[in-house]
């Protein structure tokens, strides 16, 4: 069976396969003039994931938040518009990287492909095994290899501050992507995970 998955974090395009770009990483500094400046966005509608896909990968979320002792993430229908409206692009354009405009939310994106069909269980997965790298910490030094984008999924995917999600899942072909936003967004400077 043929496979590739490229993971990417929050702001970043990051890769965990040969082949796919990494550009220099950037991420949120606290009280640091010249970092990336979080726009304000609108109160999150509370609500529901869309479809049975999203239920669960809102659950493999949540659990491991549970496991650190974060309090679960809320559905958010407009994260999951915006998440939705990236991947289906990402398709169509056969690309992988984050979006240029994010609207201040973090992001987190996994990608794979082959001849069978992922389980969000399994994408999620793939975030949550950075945790063998993690070391808690103030952020950016949170990981062992002295490299943050190593743990950078998983650190966004239990950011305490975070407090709402809204992810799609989307499929052609032999092709999925799996497209998270967090409101707050996770990854600042200075700050720990949980």
């Amino acid at each position: 069976m043929r496979r590739l998955a490229c993971l990417a974090l929050a702001l970043t395009t990051l890769s965990a396969t040969p082949g796919c770009a990494a550009p220099d990483p950037l991420y949120v500094r606290q009280a640091d003039p010249g970092a990336r400046t979080i726009q304000p966005v609108a109160p999150p509608r509370d609500g529901v994931p869309s479809d049975a896909m999203e239920v669960r990968v809102l659950r493999a979320h949540n659990a491991e938040r549970a496991r650190v002792g974060a309090a679960p993430l809320i559905w958010d229908e407009g994260l999951e518009r915006e998440a939705r409206v990236w991947a289906q692009h990402l398709l169509d354009t056969d690309s992988f990287a984050h979006d240029p405009a994010p609207h201040g939310h973090g992001e987190n994106l996994w990608t794979g492909w082959g001849d069978r069909r992922w389980t969000p269980e399994e994408m999620v997965g793939e975030w949550i095994a950075e945790k063998a790298q993690y070391r808690h910490g103030t952020f950016p030094a949170v990981s062992r290899t002295g490299d943050w984008t190593a743990v950078g999924h998983y650190t966004q995917l239990v950011w305490s501050g975070t407090t709402h999600v809204g992810c799609a899942v989307v499929r052609r072909g032999d092709r999925s992507v799996l497209n998270c936003r967090y409101n707050p967004p996770g990854n600042i400077d200075g700050l720990r995970a949980y």
